[in-house]
C-alpha cells in the first residue's frame, strides 16, 4: 500500500494552498541559488551501465504499509543483522522512528507520497528502502523529482538493484525525471550517504552506513549530485589559537559597530521562540540548493523533538535593535549516551534527560542562518566565535559543524577561519530517470 494521506484523514495541504504558501515567500531578486547550485549532467538511467544487475532470481520485493504499526516495526528492525558487531553503529531511537515514520503522526506526509519496501533473498529479509515524491519540492523548484531514503541492504547487488528497479518504475509512473537520495524523508531531514570516515559513530541526527553501500549505488549508475561536508572543530582552548584570535578581534569590532546582542533561547516561552525561528528559517534558507519550505506545523513538530535535548545557552538568536536577524543551534551529541541498539523506554528517556545527557563531551552545530540583508557583515563569524566560547564554558571539548554544501564557499571559508577541517563527507546521489517522452 502506497502511503498517501487523504484530506479528511490528515488535513493534507491542497495544491492550491501549497502554491499560496510558496508564493508568499517572495523573491528578493538575487540569484536563484546563493548557496549550492543545482546538480548538472546527472548520469542517465539508460543505457544501463555494465555493472547493473538485470536479473535477480530469488529476490522478492514486498511493499510495507507504514500506517500499520506491526509492518512499520518490521521495516524499522530490518537492519539489525547488517550492523551486528559494528562498534561505530548507533541505532536510531526506535520509539522516535516509530513516530517519525507514522503517516498519521508526522506532518511531513501531508506533502509526500511514499512507497516503502523490503527485499527478501531465499526467504530472509535482507533490504529495505522508501521511495517518495515530495509535492512541495516539485512546486518550489518547478521540477519533477523523486527521492529515496532509509536504504539498508546486505552486500549483494542483486538485492539492491532489484529494489532500485522497483523504485524507478514507481517514480516514473508518477512523472519523476530525476532521482536523489538518501533523504529520510526529505531535504529537511537526515540526508546523504556516508562516503568518507567510517572510523567513529555518527553524531546526533546523522546517518551511518557500511562503506560498501556506495558501490551498490554506483554499480547501478548513480553519480554524485551534491556532497555534504561535516567539519570538526576543537573548542577546549576556546578562542586562543592564532586564527581564532584574529576572528575574535574582528567579531568584537563588528559587535561594537553593529550593536549586536546574543540572546539564549527562552525555553519557558518555547512556542513564541519557535515562531521566531520559523520566520528566520523561511528567509534565511530559501537560497540553498534543495531547500523546501516547511509548513509551520512541520517546523514546530521537528523543533519540539529537538527542544528535548537543547542546551539553552547554545541555541542563540542574533539581534539588532531588538530584532532577530539570525540564529544558530548547537546540540549535545546524545549519541554518546544512547543505547547502541536504539531501544529506550519512555522512562529511560526521562532518566537520560535528567543526567546522562550532561556527560556528553561533544556537540554538533546543527543549524545556522542569517537574513539575506545581514550577510557578509561579519555576523556569521561572530556566531561561530560566540558558540565556541559558550561550548568551551559548558565543558564541551569539540565536535562537528554541519553539514554544509560542498559549494557553499561563504560558510565553508568561515569555518576554515576558525580552524575547522572537513572530517566526514556525505553524498547525495542522483540519477536522471526521465524517458525520451519527458524531454
Amino acid at each position: 500500500m502506497v502511503t498517501t494521506m487523504k484530506n479528511e484523514d490528515s488535513g493534507i495541504e491542497s495544491p492550491e494552498a501549497l502554491r499560496r504558501r510558496l508564493a508568499a515567500l517572495g523573491d528578493d531578486g538575487e540569484e536563484a541559488y546563493m548557496f549550492g547550485a543545482p546538480p548538472e549532467d546527472l548520469p542517465r538511467l539508460e543505457p544501463a551501465v555494465p555493472t547493473r544487475v538485470t536479473d535477480s532470481p530469488g529476490v522478492r520485493i514486498e511493499e510495507i504499509d507504514l500506517g500499520d504499526k506491526k509492518a512499520r516495526a518490521r521495516f524499522i528492525d530490518m537492519p539489525e543483522p547488517i550492523y551486528d558487531g559494528d562498534p561505530n553503529y548507533v541505532a536510531p531511537l526506535r520509539m522516535h522512528l516509530m513516530r517519525f515514520l507514522n503517516p498519521y503522526a508526522n506532518p511531513a506526509f501531508k506533502n509526500l507520497e511514499v512507497r516503502a519496501i523490503v527485499a527478501y533473498l531465499d526467504g530472509k529479509c535482507v533490504g529495505r528502502m522508501t521511495m517518495q515524491v515530495d509535492r512541495a519540492y516539485d512546486a518550489y523548484h518547478e521540477t519533477k523529482a523523486g527521492f529515496f531514503g532509509f536504504f539498508e541492504c546486505i552486500n549483494d547487488r542483486r538485492v539492491a538493484h532489484k529494489m532500485f528497479d522497483d523504485a524507478v518504475a514507481w517514480l516514473q509512473s508518477r512523472g519523476a525525471r530525476e532521482w536523489f537520495g538518501p533523504m529520510n524523508l526529505t531535504t529537511n531531514h537526515q540526508a546523504g550517504l556516508l562516503v568518507e570516515n567510517f572510523d567513529r559513530p555518527p553524531f546526533i541526527e546523522e546517518t551511518y552506513n557500511p562503506s560498501y553501500y556506495e558501490e551498490l549505488f554506483t554499480s547501478y549508475g548513480f553519480g554524485k549530485a551534491k556532497d555534504l561536508l561535516v567539519w570538526w572543530i576543537e573548542v577546549s582552548n576556546g578562542m586562543e589559537s592564532k586564527n581564532r584570535k584574529r576572528v575574535k578581534r574582528i567579531a568584537d569590532k563588528v559587535m561594537k559597530r553593529e550593536g549586536v546582542v546574543f540572546r539564549n533561547i527562552d525555553l519557558s516561552d518555547a512556542d513564541a521562540e519557535i515562531d521566531r525561528m520559523f520566520e528566520l528559517y523561511l528567509k534565511a534558507w530559501q537560497k540553498n540548493w534543495g531547500f523546501v519550505p516547511l509548513s509551520k506545523e512541520e517546523f514546530t513538530w521537528l523543533a519540539q523533538d529537538l527542544k528535548q535535548v537543547a542546551v539553552p545557552e547554545l541555541v542563540l538568536f542574533v539581534e539588532l535593535d531588538g530584532k532577530p536577524v539570525g540564529f544558530c543551534a548547537t546540540l549535545p551529541n546524545v549519541n554518546e549516551v544512547l543505547p547502541k541498539d536504539g531501544k529506550l523506554f519512555p522512562f529511560a528517556w526521562i532518566k537520560l534527560l535528567g543526567g546522562r545527557i550532561k556527560k556528553t563531551k561533544h556537540a554538533r552545530l546543527y543549524t545556522l542562518g542569517m537574513l539575506p540583508e545581514y550577510r557578509k557583515r561579519g555576523l556569521e563569524a561572530m556566531m561561530f566565535a560566540e558558540t565556541v566560547e559558550r561550548a568551551n564554558r559548558a565543558g564541551f571539548t569539540g565536535g562537528e559543524i554541519g553539514w554544509t554544501l560542498d559549494d557553499n564557499t561563504l560558510i565553508n571559508r568561515a569555518i576554515e577561519s576558525m580552524d575547522g577541517y572537513v572530517d566526514r563527507r556525505y553524498r547525495v546521489l542522483g540519477l536522471a530517470i526521465g524517458t525520451d517522452e519527458d524531454e
